[in-house]
């Protein structure tokens, strides 16, 4: 599965979503979500990504690459157990 199918299938699976209306929510063209999956644009960019995840409620790492959760993170103790141990502590005090 890929980006392309991820999103297809986020969007079957949500009766008041479209490909145009998640584009049109991402601030992108009508017509740019639905260019990128049917092939004709390869690629989109990862602020584009971010904003399609956001639209769909999914985690932009999900929806890019397939990893991790596919549900977003929405509050802070889901965000902040997903941030690695060592970035977390500082040793400045």
């Amino acid at each position: 599965m890929d980006i392309r199918d991820r999103i297809r299938a986020v969007i079957a699976e949500k009766d008041d979503l479209s490909v145009r209306s998640v584009s049109l929510a991402a601030g992108m063209s009508d017509s740019a979500l639905h260019k990128f999956l049917t092939g004709a644009t390869e690629s989109l960019k990862l602020v584009n990504v971010d904003k399609i995840a956001d639209v769909l409620g999914v985690d932009p790492a999900w929806l890019a690459y397939g990893e991790g959760d596919r549900d977003r993170a929405t509050d802070l103790a889901k965000v902040w157990e997903r941030i690695a141990e060592r970035p977390r502590t500082s040793d400045a005090h």
